[in-house]
């Protein structure tokens, strides 16, 4: 069950991601899974709270630790 909510969660940041414009695209779910775990965020701090909550902690996180993809070399 716990993957199925790591999923979700991860499906949903990856989502709201797409329309901030500070990010403004769709990441790799490894790239969130990693951020996510980076800013101590856990599956039911994004699916138990109103979306608006979400939406609010994810801008100030992204304003002060933006999400990198690594470069393939």
């Amino acid at each position: 069950m716990q993957s199925y909510k790591t999923y979700a969660s991860i499906t949903l940041i990856a989502n709201t991601f797409e329309i901030l414009p500070e990010v403004g695209c769709k990441l790799p779910h490894s790239v969130i899974a990693e951020w996510m775990e980076q800013n101590d965020i856990e599956p039911e701090d994004v699916l138990y709270a109103s979306p608006d909550i979400v939406k609010a902690k994810l801008v100030r996180l992204v304003s002060n630790n933006l999400p990198q993809i690594p470069h393939a070399t």
